[in-house]
């Protein structure tokens, strides 16, 4: 059986522009990659909420590591993107700012819903989601408090 996903692939061109495309990524059972397509793809759906479905699995693209297209023994391979990004002061405060606007976006679009407010059970789930995201505010934080002190 075949699994798939859409990926993020980088392909570095022969005039030395790179170029970021989503294609189809398809996977052995190992978890290795067996291939992909050739040309990217674009969204696509026969009802309005079929494309929608689409645009979302796109944007769990951006959730995986991007694949850089190279070559091997004359074909095409993809390979893991093996930067290592250095972590940097602002990078601690941005994710607190980012936790924090996360809160309140969940809270206006999910919290504050008439049906959260009526059903108990979803109510729980929902502070529970936000409880976790205000831990991770806290635990970043913590992060910054520990690495001043040093």
């Amino acid at each position: 059986m075949y699994m798939w996903n859409y990926r993020v692939i980088r392909k570095r061109h022969a005039d030395n522009s790179v170029t970021f495309q989503i294609h189809e990524v398809y996977y052995r059972d190992d978890g290795g990659i067996e291939g992909w397509t050739e040309q990217p793809v674009t969204p696509t759906g026969e009802e309005f909420a079929e494309l929608r479905e689409d645009v979302r699995h796109f944007s769990h693209a951006f959730r995986h590591p991007i694949l850089e297209e190279r070559g091997a023994d004359g074909r095409p391979t993809l390979y893991s993107d093996e930067t290592n990004d250095p972590i940097n002061d602002g990078h601690y405060f941005e994710l607190m700012d980012r936790a924090s606007v996360a809160v309140d976006y969940i809270h206006q679009f999910l919290g504050s819903h008439p049906l959260m407010r009526k059903d108990s059970a979803l109510r729980g789930t929902y502070e529970k989601a936000e409880e976790a995201l205000a831990e991770l505010y806290q635990q970043v934080g913590r992060l910054v408090f520990d690495k001043d002190s040093r």
